[in-house]
């Protein structure tokens, strides 16, 4: 997280402006990288003075010192929130079926991993794109790296799956091999296609505006509970999201039967409460979340930032 500056009296502003979020906030100069900035107070300079005299006595204009407001920290938030709220993604409709099966390719290798993860996303793109751009924005295909326990990984991680904010989609090899040679096979299938929507829905918050004014508001949270709320809530609408792409495939993937049996039950067994820290959501709203994106298969089901705090605890 960047470096903070406090801004005076902007906490009692917290309750009015984000009532979903209940935190109280602290102010941040300027913005990160890659994402909306925050708006700033505009500089006032001094114009020389002239005098009566024939020639103009000019005068050193005195340097001005510019802080954040109380007012400019609420327009910057209430912009993030509008992103957040109300962002056009949540008025495309219903997702289009890709109308792609799952992936005949069984992850007994790397290459065939690779294999996987290539004809999933190459789906993924043909279903996501004409809603992104129905919805405004310009869209850009994901980039996919799969990666095993020697690899150096552009996401700089060796967790078993992530997105990186560049557009790179990083899944490991490793815990997807091991887990179908050594566990169920239906279940590894069924979670390599969640968690490759998952990443992928990462991507879709990126192209639309979300995963910046989440950053940025982010940046304005107090303590530690906020900030970690804030990141729930992005996962889970993640999920949301990845149910929605299997919804709308359903009857082409196809989602049903002991498939849809293990898919099920990997999504109402993947929580953060046994984790280090509370930032992805309790198994039980995990699971809430990923089903309410299947069942309506758009993503106006998935406006987790209007939704109360005990729905993405």
């Amino acid at each position: 997280m960047n470096a903070r500056a406090v801004v005076v009296g902007v906490v009692g502003f917290v309750a009015v402006l984000l009532g979903t979020a209940g935190c109280g906030l602290v102010g941040k100069a300027g913005g990160q990288a890659g994402g909306g900035s925050v708006d700033r107070p505009p500089t006032v300079t001094s114009s020389p003075s002239q005098s009566a005299s024939p020639s103009p006595a000019v005068t050193t204009p005195s340097p001005t010192r510019t802080t954040p407001t109380i007012d400019s920290t609420a327009q910057a938030l209430a912009k993030q929130q509008r992103l957040l709220a109300q962002n056009p993604l949540y008025r495309v409709g219903r997702l289009p079926a890709s109308r792609c099966k799952e992936p005949a390719v069984r992850p007994t290798s790397v290459a065939n991993v690779r294999k996987y993860y290539t004809e999933f996303l190459r789906c993924l793109d043909k279903a996501w794109k004409p809603v992104v751009e129905k919805a405004g924005f310009t869209f850009q295909p994901v980039r996919l790296e799969v990666f095993t326990g020697k690899t150096r990984t552009l996401c700089s991680v060796q967790d078993s799956a992530a997105y990186c904010g560049q557009g790179t989609i990083s899944m490991s090899a490793d815990f997807d091999i091991k887990n179908y040679r050594k566990s169920d096979k239906l279940w590894t299938r069924a979670t390599m296609a969640h968690l490759a929507a998952h990443e992928y829905a990462h991507h879709i918050q990126k192209l639309t505006g979300i995963s910046a004014a989440s950053s940025i508001r982010s940046n304005y949270l107090n303590g530690v509970d906020a900030p970690l709320q804030e990141s729930r809530r992005l996962e889970l609408q993640a999920s949301c999201l990845s149910g929605a792409y299997l919804g709308a495939d359903r009857s082409f993937f196809p989602v049903s039967g002991a498939w849809r049996e293990r898919w099920r039950w990997a999504i109402s067994h993947r929580g953060d409460e046994w984790g280090t820290q509370r930032d992805h959501g309790s198994s039980k709203n995990h699971s809430r979340w990923t089903r309410r994106g299947f069942d309506a298969a758009a993503p106006s089901a998935c406006n987790t930032f209007t939704a109360s705090p005990a729905t993405v605890s």
